[in-house]
């Protein structure tokens, strides 16, 4: 990059670190030889970014004692140059693009990897307020699908947005029990009846009424390196093959059924190599996966589709939205299961490998 914009990207940097709270008045900057050796330039170069920042009040250079931050950035500073940092961003994207099309991915492979790198990082505060009428809160279990429809919820539902934090199917429940959400997502298996969510939730909210909304069934199985180089089948063989598992967090509904597995096949944890190794989401098993720390772990087709992985079938799982049956009627909770019991949902949900929409949309009540 010419050095001429380089220093223009060095400033802006900062200028975002003050902006997000990275930075606050009175934090020292790194000297301006460190500084130079991150980047890889000229020395020249970030005393012209600096230069630029104390020019405008934002930053304080003295010979001897360094450059700290004076103060916070201004209203006018907050807003200024939004079009030039947008357009910033859309070029270092296509450089993105560009790179990656000509290592030998696919616009199709890109796309998935933004998609994974999305779900992974998304914040939930990038919502237009100006045009949101009320807002509902998600605490539950991860799923991708879920987390594409949150992206476009206040397109579905024009005047209505949705803020996502994924905990683990039984954190999900205790969340809402707790009135911390007002919607969650689960799919915890229970072994005695085969069925999915309805035991677990009729325990935790004994004397209240829920409705249990199925989003979609989810194709769960094995998810293992390119080509299955070891020509894992099962849990057994993971096992047996002593292959470096990367497993879910506790609580989590992958980790509550693959813990059932262990026990219905008499296979104790400490069997499992790296069982203590926990990740918080499908999308963190398949990364870990690709990058070769872990062989082997439970996790979702469409994970697995989205990274390049193998992934072997075990199991079909529903994945239920739950929430109080007294906002049953209410927007934008009738909204979404209209959509989720139209073609228009099911459509929707289809895009996404590993999903099935046959009960997509059905209801339950849990008493």
């Amino acid at each position: 990059m010419e050095e001429l914009h380089l220093y223009l990207q060095i400033a802006e940097t900062i200028r975002r670190d003050i902006l997000d709270g990275k930075l606050n008045s009175g934090d020292r900057l790194p000297s301006v030889r460190e500084l130079s050796r991150q980047w890889g330039c000229t020395q020249g170069t970030v005393q012209r970014a600096y230069h630029e920042l104390s020019q405008q009040g934002i930053l304080d250079s003295r010979a001897g004692k360094g450059t700290i931050v004076s103060g916070n950035l201004t209203p006018a500073q907050r807003s200024k140059d939004t079009v030039i940092r947008r357009a910033t961003l859309v070029n270092r994207s296509e450089e993105f693009l560009l790179e990656a099309l000509s290592m030998g991915y696919n616009l199709e492979e890109i796309q998935n990897s933004i998609n994974i790198a999305m779900d992974r990082w998304k914040l939930m505060d990038n919502l237009d307020q100006y045009n949101i009428k009320k807002t509902i809160k998600f605490i539950g279990s991860h799923d991708p699908l879920f987390n594409s429809i949150s992206n476009r919820f206040t397109e579905i539902f024009p005047g209505f947005g949705l803020k996502i934090k994924f905990s683990g199917s039984l954190g999900g429940l205790r969340a809402l029990k707790q009135h911390q959400s007002d919607i969650t997502g689960c799919h915890l298996w229970d072994s005695e009846s085969d069925s999915y969510n309805l035991v677990d939730v009729k325990k935790i909210f004994l004397d209240e009424k829920m409705v249990l909304l199925t989003l979609a069934h989810r194709r769960l199985g094995l998810i293992l390196p390119p080509d299955n180089p070891q020509k894992v089948s099962s849990i057994a063989d993971v096992i047996q093959k002593r292959i470096r598992f990367a497993n879910r967090q506790s609580g989590s509904g992958t980790r509550v059924w693959f813990d059932m597995m262990l026990i219905k096949n008499g296979i104790s944890p400490d069997q499992v190599s790296g069982y203590d190794n926990e990740y918080s989401t499908h999308s963190d098993i398949g990364r870990v996966i690709a990058e070769g720390s872990a062989g082997a772990g439970v996790g979702l087709e469409s994970v697995a589709v989205a990274y390049g992985l193998d992934f072997v079938f075990l199991t079909l799982e529903r994945y239920d939205l739950v929430f109080y049956h007294d906002q049953m009627n209410e927007e934008p909770f009738n909204l979404l299961i209209e959509w989720l019991q139209q073609a228009e949902g099911k459509r929707f949900i289809k895009q996404f490998p590993g999903y099935e929409t046959t009960e997509s949309g059905k209801i339950q009540y849990s008493k």
